[in-house]
Order: C-alpha cells, then structure tokens, then sequence
C-alpha cells in the first residue's frame, strides 16, 4: 500500500514538474505591451494563475472553477490564454488517470460539472494533491528565471567578469 502511495506521489510530481516547467517557459513573464495570457486588462501569468487554481477550487468547487477557466480559455482573438492552459493541464493529468475521459476544455468541463458527488470528490482531491506539486514547481522555477534575470544588466550583460 505505502509503495504504491508512493509510486502514486512521485508520478504526481513528475508530471507537476514537466507541466510547471512548459508554462513558466510559455506564460511565466508578461511581454511588453501584451498581457501574460493575450487578454485584456489582465495582468496575471502562468505562477498567479496556478497559485489562486487551488483555493479557488476550495472555495467555489471544482465543477465552477473549471467552469471558470473554460470560460477565460480563449481571448477575444480566439488565442488560448493562461487560464485555458492551465486548466487544459489539469486535463490532461485528470485524463492520464482515467478519472475523466475527455478531449478538450469544453467536455473536461461538461464531465466534471456531471460527475456524482462521491466521484467529484475522488476527483477533487487528485486535482489538489497534483496542484500542490505544480505550485511548488512553479514557484521554485519561476524563482530561478527571475535570478538568472537579475543577473543580467540593462545593457545586456551577465554581470560577471
């Protein structure tokens, strides 16, 4: 039973890792003059984003949240935002686990507003303990790009000598 739990967690934080590493690369700074997820007015990036993913998810549910990122999933433009790619990850790693079988955003939330109660449960709480790694591994590599930033001075150079 522990192996497996085990097995379970590391598998977690593996693909925690690979997603975190993807959207900090994709989505971890603003540009100038465009916003983090290509929408307006909005200055939240991929870090912000997958920090609040969790406590909205406490206090609104599961069904509503996910409801709530497909509905910011694309920018007036027809572009995927932050909030699309996040939550499509999560639909991915829900769908690797067979919790819920879907191939886009628009039926990952369809299925999980649908799922019965003790089955939204189960799912819920595999989403928090994976958004627990993401949020850790996004943190920790958003971290280290803003160090190798740092270093780097207005004129281009590294800093050292």
């Amino acid at each position: 039973m522990i192996n497996r739990r085990l097995e379970t967690e590391r598998n977690r934080a593996e693909a925690a890792y690979q997603y975190a590493d993807k959207g900090v690369k994709k989505y971890g700074k603003k540009t100038s003059g465009q916003q983090a997820d290509g929408g307006e007015g909005c200055d939240e990036n991929y870090k912000s984003i997958v920090a609040k993913l969790p406590s909205r998810i406490l206090n609104n549910g599961l069904g509503v949240t996910v409801a709530f990122h497909f509905s910011k999933s694309k920018d007036k433009q027809g572009q995927e935002t932050v909030y699309g790619y996040v939550c499509e990850q999560l639909r991915e790693w829900l769908d690797m686990l067979h919790y819920v079988q879907s191939k886009n955003i628009a039926e990952f939330a369809r299925d999980v507003v649908a799922l019965p109660a003790a089955d939204s449960r189960a799912v819920t709480n595999e989403a928090l303990a994976f958004l627990t790694w993401l949020r850790r591994f996004t943190d920790g590599l958003s971290a280290q790009g803003s160090k190798s930033n740092d270093k780097s001075g207005s004129d281009g150079s590294t800093g050292e000598s």
